[in-house]
C-alpha cells in the first residue's frame, strides 16, 4: 500500500516537470488544456467529494457521526450532490481546487501507511522523511490552492512562461517527484524482505 500513495503522490509530479522540463511549451498547452477542462474538474471533484465523505465516515468521532450519519447513505449522497453542485456553480477554477483538494486529503492516508517505516525517537532524518516532507509541502500547496487557485494558476503560468525558469523547476519537480516513488519502492521492498 506504502508503494500505491507514493506513487499517486510523486508520479503525476514526476510527469509534469518532465515535461516542463523538456518541452515547456506542450507544458503550457497541457496547463492551458487542464485548468480550462471540464472533464478534468467533474472528475477530480467526484474524487476530491467521495474521499471526503470517506474521511466523514471513518472519523469516529460520537458528535460528528450525529450529524453526517443520521440515516444510511446520507455522505455517500452528499458527496454526489456536492459534486455535482461545484460542478454546475463553480467551473472557474474547478480543475485545480479539486486536485488541492485532493492534496489536502492525500497525506491522512498516506500517514497511516507511513507509521510503521517510521524510526525511532532521536533520529534526525529517515528515508521516510523524503515522503512525508513531500505530503506535507502538497497539503500546505493544497490548502493555499483551495482558497485562491487562480493564484496557482497564475504562478504556474507565469513559470512556464520563462524557458529557464520552466525548465529549473521542472526538473526539481521530476526530481522530487521521483524521489517519493524511489523512497515508496526502497521501503516496500525492505517490508517485503523483513
Amino acid at each position: 500500500m506504502m508503494l500505491f500513495w507514493c506513487i499517486l503522490l510523486g508520479l503525476p509530479v514526476a510527469a509534469c516537470g518532465c515535461l516542463a522540463a523538456v518541452s515547456p511549451e506542450r507544458a503550457t498547452r497541457f496547463f492551458d488544456w487542464f485548468k480550462e477542462s471540464r472533464g478534468a474538474a467533474w472528475v477530480l471533484a467526484a474524487v476530491a467529494w467521495f474521499w471526503t465523505a470517506y474521511e466523514c465516515d471513518t472519523i469516529g468521532i460520537a458528535a460528528f457521526d450525529r450529524f453526517t450519519k443520521a440515516f444510511p447513505g446520507e455522505l455517500w449522497i452528499l458527496a454526489a450532490v456536492l459534486t455535482w453542485l461545484v460542478a454546475i456553480w463553480m467551473p472557474k477554477n474547478l480543475p485545480v481546487r479539486a486536485l488541492c483538494g485532493i492534496l489536502m486529503l492525500l497525506p491522512g492516508e498516506l500517514f497511516k501507511t507511513m507509521k510503521p517505516f517510521r524510526p525511532e525517537q532521536g533520529v534526525a532524518f529517515a528515508l521516510p522523511d523524503i515522503v512525508i516532507y513531500a505530503a506535507y509541502a502538497g497539503a500546505i500547496a493544497g490548502m493555499y490552492g483551495m482558497f485562491y487557485p487562480w493564484r496557482i494558476e497564475k504562478a504556474v503560468a507565469l513559470a512556464l512562461n520563462k524557458k529557464t525558469a520552466a525548465r529549473f523547476s521542472g526538473a526539481a519537480a521530476a526530481i522530487a517527484g521521483a524521489a517519493v516513488v524511489f523512497t515508496g519502492a526502497v521501503l516496500s521492498l525492505q517490508a517485503c524482505s523483513n
